[in-house]
């Protein structure tokens, strides 16, 4: 029987939700993409006593709840956990979803529990308004779901999942100055959204079916640059107050910037603050690279940093290992 499991689970970029109108009979639907360079990279194998090795004070308190939580539905041993690699916590890059379902996925298959994914998303509370974490921890790719029925408990319904183009390229913009909106505060200000009609929706859900599902499925990078620009301009509108503006002020200047030298695929992932530029080829990506690098240079602009990142189309990787 093995007696070690090592998880490799991505972070991910969340695009967009489709309807915040509280008016809606269903709610929330969002978009979201996979991507490389950040992951968690998590090993569990059993032991006399429980441990937990990991640097990070936070992210060690998360995995002591989660353990809680499965103990009490589940009948579990004793193991040791190590946390070698993090995604960024509260950076928009869905952290806390793919730490919850790793530790609890590594519990699983240690004690051969059996138990789904969307199991373990129900039971860990995960997927209270988006469901793209939930599939990119599954298949990787890019996410689309339609919510889910106001005051049910189901997960959000999955309607998509569909390969990223290799030849579209991201540029990642980190912002190491400020923290972005999670936990409680961000559940408080979900219910303070003030949608006004339900114009807002119909264009995200627009833009979604016209322009950005056939831009990936004909690999055709305006049309999807067309719908994602609607979409995350209502973003802003919705919790920022007008369009194009985002948690950073110094992600604005970025974006204001490449705007006027006409790349409109950017965005915010969640609440922030990372945020996000899609583009056609390497080449266009390695051009807006150093451009951006010299900007953030001359302009002395610190906590700043761009990143080349991939999509990635495939989801949780999980290694084993030893017989007992």
């Amino acid at each position: 029987m093995k007696n070690s499991f090592t998880i490799y689970s991505p972070a991910r970029l969340h695009i967009g939700f489709l309807d915040l109108d509280n008016l809606s009979s269903r709610q929330f639907g969002s978009i979201g993409l996979t991507i490389s360079n950040f992951f968690f990279k998590i090993k569990i194998e059993k032991s006399r006593k429980t441990k937990i090795n990991c640097k990070n004070f936070f992210t060690k308190s998360k995995i002591k709840e989660v353990i809680k939580i499965i103990a009490k539905e589940k009948k579990i041993g004793n193991f040791t956990i190590n946390v070698f690699q993090e995604i960024p916590l509260h950076n928009g890059l869905g952290s806390g979803t793919q730490l919850a379902l790793s530790i609890g996925y590594l519990i699983s298959k240690l004690f051969k529990l059996n138990t789904s994914v969307e199991e373990l998303a129900y039971i860990l509370n995960r997927g209270l308004r988006s469901g793209i974490g939930i599939q990119s921890f599954k298949k990787g790719g890019f996410n689309i779901d339609v919510g889910k029925l106001k005051n049910s408990k189901r997960m959000p319904l999955s309607l998509m999942n569909l390969k990223w183009p290799v030849g579209w390229k991201i540029l990642l913009v980190l912002d190491s100055n400020i923290v972005g909106v999670h936990g409680e505060k961000e559940v408080q200000e979900f219910k303070q959204l003030k949608v006004d009609t339900s114009l807002t929706s119909d264009l995200n859900c627009k833009s979604l079916l016209m322009n950005i599902i056939p831009g990936i499925i004909e690999n055709n990078f305006e049309e999807f640059a067309k719908g994602l620009r609607n979409i995350q301009d209502n973003m802003s509108k919705i919790f920022y107050g007008n369009n194009r503006k985002f948690a950073s002020t110094n992600l604005e200047k970025i974006f204001t910037k490449i705007e006027k030298k006409k790349v409109l695929s950017f965005g915010q992932s969640s609440w922030g603050p990372t945020g996000f530029i899609f583009l056609k080829n390497s080449k266009k990506r390695n051009e807006l690279l150093k451009y951006l690098e010299t900007y953030i240079s001359l302009n002395n602009i610190h906590g700043l940093k761009i990143l080349k990142v991939e999509g990635r189309n495939f989801g949780k990787k999980i290694i084993s290992k030893g017989e007992e």
